[in-house]
């Protein structure tokens, strides 16, 4: 609103105001002659307002005073009066000129502001927290009243950077460090450490701090609030001790799982093995009426091994030890590769079986090996439940949420199921019903396992069913896996932080983490601190070196691309430094998923049980031509070497054996065999160890088939990676799988060339 103006004679009457007022007010030139302006005053100002316009009268000085005016309507509104008095030549004072301007939006801001700051003060009366603000330079300034009332410490003792004294001594050039960069970056402060409080205890507290900015984008001040979260982290630690409890002893069910698992696949191998042998000694003999029996005793042995490679798959699921391998392969050919497995189980119970292919599958980057078997699981699980039906499956690719998927679905025109059914149908050894365990048997293990591969792979699986009429299920994964490899990265790097951390003559028993990314670094962590280790963290390489230098660490986890100080430099520094030069150092990185189409690089590989026909396929591949291949057979196991000597010497091998890795390179002292099999597991030396001496000798260039029942962990896969020239995961592959991969290799070799017997042989194996 614009300003009223008057003007007053030297006594103070006035008489003269402008258009604005008498709009304002509503009031007329004649009612405001005088004191007339009295009658627009508020009756609560009023008084005060006219003593002090006549003090300033009497004593000719300007006047300025603020007071609410009545408007035409009847509401008032606040103005600012001021009035200053024009003189004469001779000093005295002529007339007086003065102006009203509204305020009321200030005053009216200025109340909101007041009222929120007796808020804020109230709050922090209230607040068990500690309320402190700093500097732009982020010094602690007097007074800190609710710092020095928490910590005891004095003005004295706590400004500037002395308040750094009050923290733990273990995370006090943490807490420094990470607040000098948060100065310096013009970031927000976020830390926890522990405090001492004024009656001497250590508290644990959860810090925040942020800046306050000025117009100009500077820091004009810090304000912070640091809550004690000794309580929570108690009971966090409680929670933390119960699951470690509990995963102990998940573990030790796991684990004994695994063993037993283990020790039943070592008679299971010789009946398959035996079987297979005897099913091809009978049929040199002409006496094929023996067979029927034999693929039975063959066809209940491979059950068996299945139902215990599905316990093992429930037990790394159970103890989080599922791992993923992601590779790059056709969807088509991931497809034909189903179907030729399924075929015999379709056929089973008369079903028929057709696709449903939309044209643009292409490619995905997944695990190949887990979505295939989940898709096996599926088709056998329609053609278990289906008799004179037809099962067909669906696979289309979609894009949702920027990311292309693919949906395969298996309809079948089965038995179907009810609603209550479907609810229970993914749990662990559960089936639809007793009834149907009865009839169709099964250990319901099934479709809990591909329920948990799908959803570790990203994606989900569901079901649709019409009680009577069949059902269809249906996976839905993401085309490109999300990265796992950090996760394994950190559980590998915590085993190795283990070994180096065992010795008692180490430092401190604290690890110190040193990686500018904030993911790696609270992966990392969270899993070396689940492992019991302490574990202190910096985002750079200076603040990294303080740190190491402060604190002198067990060991160090070393990120090399960071800004400020990189890895090197940082490394240089720890090792020219006489007080931390022999702390280890463990350089960290992120490891790129191993391809499974290579397993390893290696070019040839089998399955135990062995399957004799693949056995006799893959060692032509290596049978020198125009005379005997020699063969050394390394097996702890002297029944598996039997059986495998019997084999490969009817198929003109000549065959050495040792039981164990050391007896193995007593004798390639001996002679150098054209091939080397190669168990795993075996005592004084086992195939790892074999494998590192082979590879270390000047003729340890001899290919290498590795066989073993073992379940291989990534940290055994890299020590195999260019030592072995094939690993065979025991019941990992079937007979076709094995024609595939041959045809696969030679396709991919080249040379030499597949002999017409071969081929044939790879014809008949294959799908």
């Amino acid at each position: 609103m614009p300003q009223f103006a008057w003007i007053a004679e030297p006594d103070g009457s006035l008489v003269w105001y402008n258009r604005r007022w008498y709009d304002y007010t509503g009031t007329t030139p004649e009612a405001m002659q005088g004191a007339g302006w009295r009658k627009v005053h508020h009756p609560d100002h009023l008084e005060r307002a006219a003593n002090t316009f006549a003090r300033s009268i009497a004593r000719g000085e300007p006047w300025e005073d603020t007071f609410p005016l009545r408007a035409a309507d009847g509401s008032y509104r606040w103005f600012l009066s001021l009035a200053v008095p024009v003189r004469d030549a001779d000093g005295g004072i002529r007339r007086w000129y003065g102006t009203n301007t509204d305020i009321t939006e200030t005053r009216e801001a200025e109340e909101r502001l007041r009222l929120s700051e007796e808020r804020f003060r109230a709050l922090i009366d209230a607040s068990a927290a500690v309320i402190w603000n700093t500097n732009a330079q982020g010094e602690l300034l007097p007074p800190q009243p609710r710092w020095a009332a928490y910590t005891g410490q004095t003005e004295e003792a706590y400004q500037g950077w002395g308040w750094i004294e009050a923290v733990h001594p273990d995370d006090r050039a943490r807490a420094a460090e990470v607040w000098a960069n948060c100065v310096e970056s013009v970031q927000p402060y976020a830390i926890d450490y522990r405090l001492l409080r004024h009656d001497g205890e250590w508290r644990d507290l959860e810090v925040r701090g942020v800046p306050v900015l000025a117009m100009d984008g500077s820091i004009r001040e810090w304000v912070g609030i640091n809550i004690d979260i000794t309580a929570r982290k108690e009971a966090e630690a409680e929670s933390e001790r119960a699951r470690a409890a509990a995963e102990a002893a998940n573990l030790a069910k796991s684990q004994f799982l695994a063993n037993m698992s283990h020790e039943l696949r070592t008679p299971l191998s010789a009946v398959i093995g035996y079987s297979e042998m005897l099913a091809e000694e009978l049929e040199d003999l002409d006496q094929p009426g023996l067979l029927p029996d034999l693929r039975k005793i063959e066809a209940s042995a491979r059950h068996l091994l299945g139902m215990i490679n599905d316990v093992l798959d429930i037990s790394k699921i159970e103890a989080g030890r599922m791992t993923l391998s992601a590779e790059t392969f056709a969807v088509d050919a991931l497809i034909e590769d189903v179907t030729a497995a399924t075929q015999s189980l379709i056929a089973k119970k008369r079903n028929s079986f057709g696709l449903d292919l939309a044209p643009d599958l292409g490619a995905m980057h997944q695990d190949q090996l887990k979505l295939r078997q989940a898709l096996i699981n599926l088709i056998g699980n329609a053609a278990k439940f289906t008799e004179d039906g037809r099962i067909t499956l669906k696979a289309e690719r979609y894009s949702d949420a920027d990311a292309d998927w693919l949906q395969f679905s298996v309809t079948d025109s089965g038995i179907g199921l009810t609603e209550e059914q479907m609810g229970r149908l993914f749990e662990r050894f559960a089936q639809a019903d007793e009834s149907t365990t009865r009839q169709f048997g099964g250990s319901g293990l099934g479709l809990a396992i591909t329920r948990a591969f799908c959803e570790r792979m990203g994606g989900a699986i569901g079901v649709e069913s019409t009680f009577g009429e069949g059902a269809t299920f249906t996976i839905r994964v993401p085309v490109t896996l999300a990265s796992e490899e950090e996760e394994a990265q950190a559980a590998s790097v915590t085993e190795l932080v283990r070994r180096i951390t065992a010795e008692e003559n180490a430092h401190q028993d604290v690890v110190l983490l040193v990686d500018d990314d904030p993911s790696a670094r609270e992966l990392l962590q969270r899993f070396l601190e689940r492992e019991g280790f302490r574990v202190r963290t910096a985002n750079d390489g200076r603040a990294g070196l303080t740190l190491a230098r402060a604190l002198k660490p067990r060991a160090i986890l070393l990120d090399i691309e960071m800004p400020r100080m990189d890895g090197w430099a940082v490394l240089h520094a720890i090792r020219t430094d006489p007080e931390i030069a022999d702390t280890p150092v463990i350089i960290t990185s992120v490891v790129n998923e191993m391809s499974l189409a290579h397993v390893l690089g290696a070019t040839d590989y089998l399955v135990k049980p062995i399957d004799w026909n693949a056995l006799k396929d893959t060692m032509e591949r290596y049978r020198p031509a125009g005379r005997d291949g020699s063969v050394l057979l390394v097996d702890d196991d002297a029944d598996a070497r039997e059986r495998l000597r019997r084999t490969l010497t009817r198929e003109g091998w000549q065959v050495r054996e040792a039981e164990n890795g050391s007896v193995a390179l007593e004798r390639l002292d001996e002679a150098r065999p054209s091939l080397i099999l190669l168990d795993l597991m075996m005592p004084v030396m086992d195939g790892f160890a074999f494998l590192r001496a082979l590879r270390g000798r000047p003729d340890g260039d001899v290919p290498v088939v590795v066989l073993t029942a073992k379940e291989i962990t990534r940290e055994e896969k890299a020590s195999l990676d260019d030592q072995a020239d094939r690993l065979i995961i025991k019941g990992s592959l079937s007979l076709a799988d094995i024609g595939r991969q041959l045809r696969d290799l030679y396709d991919r070799q080249g040379t030499p060339p597949v002999s017409d017997d071969l081929k044939g042989v790879l014809d008949r194996i294959g799908p």
